[in-house]
């Protein structure tokens, strides 16, 4: 696969807002309506096998006058960018609450999530974390609450693991080649995430190569990025594989029900 020019830029606040993927960027749907009521699940994992994921998930409900919703199928092309890494944390708050509980349901078991009062939301509890095995469906059911959310149902194809194959780090002028498992689906797409520490100014990874990029299989982060990062000392250099997958349901005019699935994967690196 050809390498992709890099270009300076900054992401919207608004994927902070959603508590949902840690960077989807500008890849999102603007053909609803324009809702003020919106839902957000969030079901993010790790892989315990080559097979079986460990997630946890979270459910927000919030009002605005307009956002833009992240969408996988929208993220049928590559692209790359150089940004700063940020290092706040990124926790999902709500502003109100649409029924008692919400239950999430795949693998054949039920979890119900309580709402918590602090962070305004509901969350699967400490000890009961989503066990599934990837391609499986997760089912969320939304009880709803007059005059704040309807009662919904929503489901998404959960991600899968996603299995890297060894990395050689290039020399200087050649891309970095990645290679992972592909599923060749359209509902379905990768980040990448390579970041280092500035070696002039930094003594954390304060930079990364971040590229959005179909579930192919096969991607090379362009050489022009790659500069810093292969003077960055080795410890501060790190890279991460998302696969994810969204999908919405609009229950009516003014509210969008959304749910992202991702499975993060920490690539070992030479």
């Amino acid at each position: 696969m050809s390498s992709l020019s890099l270009r300076t830029a900054r992401r919207a606040a608004v994927l902070t807002t959603l508590a949902l993927i840690g960077a989807c960027g500008g890849l999102t749907d603007n053909s609803t309506p324009t809702p003020n009521r919106y839902g957000a699940v969030n079901i993010r994992g790790r892989a315990t096998s080559n097979t079986a994921v460990r997630a946890n998930a979270t459910v927000i409900f919030f009002e605005a006058i307009t956002i833009a919703v992240p969408n996988s199928t929208l993220q049928q092309s590559d692209n790359c960018i150089f940004q700063g890494v940020d290092t706040l944390p990124q926790v999902a708050r709500g502003q109100f609450r649409a029924g008692e509980s919400v239950a999430l349901t795949a693998s054949g078991n039920t979890i119900t999530m309580p709402y918590a009062d602090a962070l305004q939301r509901y969350a699967t509890p400490d000890a009961s974390p989503l066990l599934y095995t990837g391609g499986e469906v997760a089912q969320v059911s939304i009880p709803g609450s007059a005059g704040a959310f309807p009662a919904q149902n929503i489901s998404v194809k959960l991600a899968e693991p996603l299995l890297p194959q060894a990395l050689t780090l290039p020399q200087p002028g050649l891309p970095l080649p990645v290679r992972w498992n592909a599923t060749n689906d359209p509902t379905a797409a990768v980040i990448i995430q390579l970041k280092y520490a500035d070696p002039t100014s930094s003594s954390f990874a304060n930079r990364q190569v971040y590229c959005e990029v179909k579930d192919d299989g096969a991607f090379d982060i362009p050489a022009n990025g790659l500069t810093s990062f292969l003077i960055s000392p080795a410890n501060l250099r790190s890279l991460t594989l998302t696969r994810w997958r969204t999908n919405e349901v609009l229950p009516d005019a003014k509210t969008v029900l959304h749910i992202v699935t991702s499975v993060d994967t920490v690539v070992a690196l030479p």
